[in-house]
C-alpha cells in the first residue's frame, strides 16, 4: 500500500490526489480529535468542509464519460474522407476523388445508409483517428460483384489502427483487419505488411472440413483460431480464420464489432466473439513497431455492401464479459531477464526506511514503508512477472512501477509511478483490493489463494494501458488517461504492519 502512518502521533498520514499533483495532509485520529485545542479543531473542521481533507486510502480514478458516438449523420460523408486505388497503383492518393461514387449515401427502405458499390478499390476512412475503442457497425451485402472477385465470396472489412498513407494499389492504410467476408466475417488479413499473433492451429486437410472458409487458392496456408491453443505469429502471407460462422442469411443485416484495447483485438459477429488476436506490428525500417491507435475504414474490394449506424466509443479499460479473452502478449518465459538472480542482485537498492532480506530465491521485506528498487535498468513497456506469498491475512506490500530514481524517498514511487497492491483481497474499498492498481483503479476480483501459498501475478505496462493477471486470470485493466508515466523503475514495497510478504521469481521482458 502506499501509505504509512504519520511520525506525528495521534495523526495519520492522508493522501489527495488534485490531478497530477500529490497533497498529504496529517489528519487527527479519532483518539488525537477530541483533546484537540479548540482553535486547531475548528481549523481542521473548516478544511473538512471545504473537501480538502481525505482519508488515506480514498483517492480513486474516475475515467473520462464515454458514450456512443456515431461516426455517421446520416446525411452525407462530411465525417469521412474516401481513398480510391490508382490505375496505375503507384501515384499517391488524392483524398474524396470518387467520380464513379463507389462511395454514396442512399435511401433504404426509408433510412439513409453508406452505400459502397464494389466497383472499384479502395476505403472510407474516418477523419479521426482512435486508440482504445468499441467500434460497431452494421451490414448487408448488395448485388453487385466485380473484377477478380466476381466469382468467389463476397468481400469488403474493416481496418482499424490506421496509420501511414494509404496504398495507391488499394487505398489501405497500413492497419488491422476485421474481414467481412461470407464465410469468414472476422478473419484477420495483412494489410501493407502487418503481422499479429493469435491462439490457433494451421488450417489441415483434417480440419478444414469444419472451418467455415475454404481457402480461394491452393498456395494459401492459413490458421484457425482457437482459444487456448499454442500461439502463432501469422506472417503477412498467412491469415486467421474464425472456427464457426454466424452470418445472417443473405438479405439481413449482421452486426460486427472490434474491441481493441491495450494491444488486444477480439473481433465480434451478431454477439458472439469469433477470433481473438494480439500484438498487432508493423514494420518501420529494421524495427517492428505497434499498431496501437489510428483511423477505421470500411472498405471497398469487389462487393457491394451497404452499411449503417456505424459507432464507436472510447475504453478507459476492456469490458468486465472480454477480459478471459485476453492473451498475455508474452507468452512462455523465453527471453524474460531474471530480476531475482545472484548476478542482479548488486543492482537491487533500499530507498527508505525497513529493508529486504535475499535467501533462497526469496525476497522479505521487514519495516517500512519502504523500497526495494532495481536500479540495473529503466523499463518502457514489458511484462513484468513474479510470485508472492502472505503469511498472514491481508499482510501488506505492492509492486511498483516506472517510476523514476527514487535516492532515499519511497514517496517518489507513490507520486510520479504506479502501484499492483498486495494486501486485502476483500476490502471494503474495491481500490485497495489485491491486484488494484492503487488508489486508482480496482480489479473484478483478487483471485487469490488462501495465506501461506505462492500467487503468481503478471503486470503488463504498454503505452499508458496496464494489465493485471493474478493465477492466470486477468483481473484488472486500466488506461492512465492522466499520462502518469511511460517508463522508469521496477520496486516492492516493504510495509510497517508486522506481517510478513515474501516474493520470488521476478523477471522482465520487453514487448512492442
Amino acid at each position: 500500500m502506499g501509505y504509512s502512518l504519520s511520525p506525528l502521533r495521534g495523526f495519520a498520514r492522508c493522501s489527495l490526489f488534485l490531478r497530477d499533483t500529490h497533497v498529504l495532509i496529517f489528519a487527527p485520529t479519532s483518539e488525537t480529535l477530541p483533546i484537540m485545542k479548540p482553535t486547531l479543531r475548528l481549523c481542521f473542521y473548516l478544511l473538512v468542509c471545504s473537501g480538502f481533507v481525505v482519508t488515506a486510502r480514498s483517492a480513486q480514478f474516475t475515467p473520462p464519460k464515454s458514450e456512443w458516438k456515431s461516426l455517421f449523420n446520416g446525411r452525407d460523408l462530411s465525417n469521412w474522407d474516401t481513398f480510391l486505388a490508382t490505375p496505375s497503383g503507384t501515384e499517391p492518393l488524392v483524398a474524396n476523388v470518387d467520380p464513379k461514387g463507389v462511395f454514396t449515401v442512399t435511401n433504404w427502405n426509408g433510412e439513409n445508409v453508406l452505400h459502397v458499390s464494389g466497383e472499384q478499390y479502395g476505403a472510407l476512412t474516418t477523419q479521426e483517428s482512435f486508440t482504445n475503442f468499441h467500434f460497431r457497425v452494421q451490414f448487408k451485402w448488395g448485388l453487385g460483384r466485380f473484377g477478380g472477385r466476381a466469382n468467389v465470396g463476397r468481400d469488403t472489412g474493416i481496418l482499424y489502427c490506421g496509420i501511414g498513407s494509404p496504398n495507391p494499389r488499394t487505398g489501405w492504410l497500413t492497419s488491422v483487419e476485421n474481414n467481412v467476408m461470407e464465410k469468414g466475417v472476422g478473419q484477420w488479413w495483412s494489410v501493407n505488411g502487418a503481422i499479429i499473433d493469435c491462439e490457433g492451429e494451421w488450417v489441415t486437410s483434417e480440419n478444414e472440413l469444419y472451418v467455415p472458409y475454404k481457402k480461394e487458392g491452393k498456395g494459401e496456408k492459413n490458421i484457425v483460431w482457437r482459444k487456448g491453443a499454442p500461439r502463432i505469429t501469422a506472417a503477412s502471407a498467412n491469415g486467421i480464420t474464425p472456427p464457426f460462422d454466424v452470418e445472417q442469411v443473405f438479405g439481413n443485416w449482421n452486426t460486427v464489432e472490434v474491441v481493441f484495447w491495450g494491444g488486444n483485438c477480439i473481433h465480434i459477429l451478431n454477439g458472439h466473439v469469433n477470433l481473438v488476436a494480439f500484438n498487432p506490428r508493423y514494420r518501420d525500417g529494421d524495427v517492428w513497431r505497434a499498431l496501437s491507435q489510428g483511423k477505421i475504414q470500411l472498405q471497398s474490394e469487389g462487393a457491394e455492401v451497404f452499411y449503417r449506424q456505424a459507432e464507436v466509443h472510447p475504453l478507459y479499460e476492456l469490458p468486465a464479459e472480454y477480459l478471459d479473452q485476453v492473451v498475455s502478449p508474452a507468452g512462455s518465459d523465453e527471453g524474460f531477464i531474471p530480476l531475482f538472480s545472484d548476478a542482479a542482485m548488486p543492482d537491487w537498492k533500499q530507498s527508505g526506511p525497513g529493508q529486504f532480506t535475499w535467501a533462497n530465491g526469496i525476497a522479505t521485506g521487514e519495516g517500512g514503508m519502504g523500497l526495494w528498487w532495481y536500479a540495473g535498468r529503466q523499463f518502457t513497456n514489458f511484462v513484468l512477472r513474479g510470485e508472492f506469498l502472505q503469511e498472514q491475512d491481508i499482510a501488506d506490500s505492492g509492486v511498483f512501477l516506472r517510476f523514476p530514481d527514487p535516492s532515499n524517498d519511497p514517496w517518489v514511487a507513490v507520486k510520479q509511478g504506479h502501484e499492483m497492491e498486495i494486501g486485502d483481497p476483500n476490502p471494503k474499498n474495491p481500490t485497495w483490493r489485491t491486484g488494484s492498481l492503487y488508489p486508482f483503479h480496482a480489479p473484478v476480483a483478487a483471485n487469490t489463494k488462501s495465506v501461506g501459498q505462492w500467487n503468481h501475478y503478471e503486470i503488463v505496462c504498454r503505452g499508458h494501458d496496464y494489465a493485471v493477471r493474478i493465477n492466470g486470470k486477468v483481473v484488472n485493466t486500466w488506461t492512465d488517461t492522466t499520462q502518469r508515466t511511460s517508463g522508469g523503475f521496477i520496486g516492492l514495497q516493504n510495509y510497517n504492519d508486522g506481517k510478513t510478504v515474501r516474493h520470488r521469481h521476478l523477471r522482465v521482458k520487453d514487448v512492442w
